[in-house]
């Protein structure tokens, strides 16, 4: 809650309220669990927000926010230490000593424990290595994580920023190793071809495209209020756009021996199969037709 030029939860300014000693002292006795702090998430009820093992009230700086309420609300009822880390301007000593003048009291014994024991759990969960995820995101699942860029902030950039670009998975995220990486190329009637991350950047002419990417089950929350329908509740900004770069499908496709002149209808569809794995130890797939693949104008 402090200045961060551009971004979300930017430009607060706080009025001082210096308390009394003893009105400090009752502020400090106070206790809230992290189920009184989400509760309080609307104006209505007041914004609550924590940091570390405190809670603090910023309902009236809300509407005077720099960034605009909408974004700021986007921390309402949540814990402010993602947010913080994620605009590291906030993370000085100043910025706290003013912070500290909103809070109203502490988290309870229970709710320490159980952030403990969130962290616990954390050990020997095959989500635990998963990458830290901006908090701006509006979450649809934990696990796996699927979550949409939040629909004040789409508009914000032509190009969407990473931290905020909207995320599909069916299972935990694997750990790539950049140096040991091999993308194995499999044709019909040939060996096998192995391509290090290396070999992609330097064997290969690199092309850059700006494309947009959505999920095929944007707005499905919106359908189901007309018919139930089965899948993920996204709601309308499961869309991103970005610029990519890299070696050219069909480029690598030839390189590994593959032409699609004269090996005509040997083959119709390029499947791809990801690192990521269920429980069974099979991958996780999709395909795309040769024609798209091979086509020279494609992209």
């Amino acid at each position: 809650i402090a200045a961060a030029a551009g971004g979300a939860l930017t430009g607060a300014y706080f009025v001082s309220r210096n308390l009394p000693t003893s009105q400090a002292a009752r502020v400090e006795e106070k206790e809230f669990s992290l189920r009184d702090v989400e509760s309080h998430n609307t104006m209505e009820k007041g914004i609550w927000m924590t940091y570390g093992d405190y809670v603090y009230d910023v309902t009236s700086f809300i509407e005077g926010h720099p960034g605009g309420s909408e974004k700021i609300m986007l921390a309402a009822g949540r814990d402010l230490q993602p947010f913080w880390a994620l605009y590291a301007v906030h993370n000085s000593e100043e910025v706290r000593e003013i912070l500290a003048e909103y809070k109203i009291g502490k988290l309870d014994a229970a709710s320490r424990r159980e952030k403990s024991r969130k962290r616990a759990l954390a050990a020997d969960d095959p989500y635990a290595k998963d990458p830290d995820r901006s908090p701006l995101l509006s979450i649809n699942t934990e696990k796996p994580f699927n979550a949409e860029t939040p629909v004040a902030l789409l508009t914000d950039h032509y190009i969407t920023p990473n931290e905020l670009f909207f995320v599909r998975n069916h299972l935990p995220v694997p750990t790539v190793d950049a140096e040991s990486y091999l993308l194995e190329i499999v044709v019909p009637g040939r060996e096998p071809l192995q391509l290090s991350l290396k070999d992609l950047k330097e064997k290969f002419t690199k092309h850059t495209v700006i494309a947009t990417i959505q999920c095929a089950g944007n707005r499905r929350r919106q359908m189901t209020d007309v018919k139930a329908v089965k899948g993920l509740s996204w709601g309308a900004t499961a869309i991103s756009n970005a610029e990519w770069s890299g070696a050219r499908l069909r480029d690598v496709l030839q390189y590994a021996g593959y032409d699609a002149q004269s090996e005509g209808d040997a083959v119709e569809h390029i499947q791809f199969e990801g690192l990521d794995k269920g429980v069974e130890g099979k991958p996780y797939g999709a395909s795309v037709p040769l024609r798209a693949a091979a086509d020279p104008h494609g992209e």
